[in-house]
């Protein structure tokens, strides 16, 4: 996959949903289209195989994905045409990148040892949004492995406050001293 291809393909459409004022419509129909990809690896590997023609590919597409608006399932046809099939897995991504990117919105895990109460997990967004001077939609992630403490990661931002973690750094103190 050349991520760059999709981005640019992502941008656009990202740009098209902005100007006639349908990102949340797009929004959702993107969800949707990587929840289907993700759901239906052989969905996935149809529009990367070579055998299938581009008129087949655009004929499953539209059967598929017809109720989505014009925008979205165009953008879908125009990167068939174009010989982009293999990249529609990763248009989804990136438009929601730059969907949330304009919102002022990160999304992001934290890693836990238990799972964090609705309380919890709001009061991490709002620390660490704060950090990041951005709204934060995290996800918890339980890892019986972490003895205690948080692992939250926005992006490629990591922030590694678990015990383990801790003792680590206390560990490698130690023998440098």
């Amino acid at each position: 996959m050349n991520t760059s291809l999709a981005k640019r393909y992502a941008k656009a459409l990202f740009d098209l949903a902005r100007e006639q004022g349908t990102l949340d419509q797009v929004e959702a129909e993107v969800r949707l289209l990587d929840e289907v990809l993700h759901a239906t690896p052989e969905l996935t590997d149809l529009l990367t195989n070579p055998a299938i023609s581009d008129s087949e590919l655009a004929q499953l597409l539209t059967h598929s994905f017809g109720d989505m608006t014009d925008i979205v399932l165009n953008t879908l046809l125009v990167m068939v045409e174009n010989d982009r099939a293999s990249e529609v897995r990763g248009l989804s991504r990136y438009v929601l990148d730059y969907i949330n990117d304009y919102r002022g919105i990160a999304e992001g895990f934290v890693t836990s040892a238990y799972p964090l109460s609705a309380t919890e997990l709001k009061e991490v967004e709002l620390v660490f949004g704060q950090k990041m001077n951005k709204t934060l939609q995290l996800k918890n992630v339980v890892d019986e492995d972490v003895i205690g403490g948080l692992r939250v990661q926005i992006g490629y931002t990591t922030y590694d406050d678990t015990i383990e973690n801790k003792l680590t750094r206390l560990e490698r103190e130690l023998l440098n001293a």
